[in-house]
């Protein structure tokens, strides 16, 4: 038998050149499960929305995605939640941005819009779409849609509070509605309308009129 040599990197985790082994942990697997499980939901739907696919995605065994999310509803909520929080803070970023004026904000948040809605590679509009249609059948998700939407209707009530603030607050909560609306519908639009539609540009900046008009308009 020859010679067993166990050295003290064995017990250490550590390579024989110093560096430590990496291995994966919840730190690092939930959000790169995550990110691929946004773009799964964002491509194939809920249709195609499977733990094996994410996983496939993600590069990791179906056990490991399993050990974080054991079914395919948790990773599903938990998926919304994170596309849900990372726009929701995106905007609370520029809502809360002292460096603009309020109207300010107000065109950097459509501009922002329109960036999220036309950037090559984005899942935002896809992502939302599949989301909007899956909230009709499922109550959780429909749920969780109402949440995100709670909160980036509170955002806009208070931003259009600090741009009209003779406003009472139930007539800023209504614009922030009609605001939003008008998001949701461009979302909607600039997926589907293909020929149909206007210059992008044109269109952006007489969203940026509008939104202003709404803000700024007396009760």
């Amino acid at each position: 038998m020859k010679e067993l040599i166990i050295t003290s990197t064995a017990f250490r985790g550590t390579s024989e050149s110093g560096e430590p082994k990496r291995r994966g942990n919840r730190t690092t697997r939930v959000p790169a499960i995550l990110e691929a499980s946004i773009r799964v939901f964002a491509t194939e739907g809920s249709a195609g929305f499977t733990q094996r696919r994410v996983a496939s995605d993600a590069g990791i065994r179906l056990s490991t995605l399993q050990h974080y999310f054991s079914t395919r509803d948790e990773l599903l909520r938990s998926t919304i939640e994170e596309m849900g929080k990372r726009y929701v803070g995106r905007y609370r970023a520029l809502v809360r941005d002292k460096l603009r004026s309020p109207e300010a904000r107000l065109d950097v948040i459509v501009d922002e819009t329109f960036a999220a809605l036309t950037r090559p590679g984005t899942s935002l509009s896809a992502f939302a779409l599949h989301c909007w249609s899956l909230a009709e059948h499922e109550p959780f998700v429909n749920e969780l849609a109402i949440n995100i939407n709670g909160e980036f209707l509170e955002l806009l009530a208070g931003l259009v509070a600090k741009i009209n603030p003779a406003l009472p607050s139930a007539e800023c909560t209504l614009r922030s509605a009609l605001i939003l609306s008008n998001m949701e519908g461009l979302t909607v639009f600039i997926r589907r309308a293909g020929e149909n539609a206007p210059d992008l540009d044109a269109l952006r900046a007489a969203t940026k009129v509008v939104w202003k008009a709404l803000s700024n308009a007396p009760q």
